[in-house]
């Protein structure tokens, strides 16, 4: 997959977008926790929500979902205390991203938005922290795969 960030605008088959959302819902955590409130940004609230990015590419994108890490729901690991929310948030945003590539629609996780008017515009609980946009649609160009600069396998992997 690649990150998409030109759209053709067509809207998401009911269907698929319901395929991809399963992802969500089944997503892997730590115990099982499901610390994790996804909010689906489409239809009208859609074009009111362009002023959170930062960069009009993604304006013609039909869907934005909203990854939120509820980390009293989540597990602590009790040697160090650290808190699996924004984990498994992000563990589900990807998985979600792999689902919508299989079919055929485009992704980009968006980390670069305006955190405030999007906690306005949801007006987002307390107990909520915004993990990552994921913005879906069609791509305006087929998926080309690229050939990215990657690091050498011996750098990043040690097998024992």
């Amino acid at each position: 997959r690649k990150s998409v960030r030109k759209f053709s605008g067509k809207k998401i088959e009911k269907d698929k977008l319901s395929r991809i959302l399963e992802t969500l819902r089944i997503a892997p955590s730590a115990v099982n926790s499901q610390p994790w409130f996804f909010y689906i940004i489409k239809d009208d609230l859609r074009e009111r929500f362009n002023d959170v990015f930062f960069k009009d590419c993604f304006y013609p994108a039909p869907a934005v979902v909203v990854g939120c890490a509820v980390k009293e729901q989540a597990w602590v690991r009790k040697y160090d205390n650290v808190n699996y929310a924004w984990t498994d948030t992000a563990i589900a945003l990807t998985q979600m991203i792999s689902a919508a590539t299989a079919e055929g629609i485009g992704s980009c996780w968006v980390a670069s938005f305006d955190v405030e008017k999007t906690v306005k515009l949801l007006d987002l609980p307390d107990n909520m922290q915004i993990v990552s946009l994921v913005v879906l649609g069609y791509p305006e160009e087929p998926f080309i795969a690229e050939d990215k600069k990657r690091k050498d396998f011996s750098e990043i992997i040690k097998i024992l």
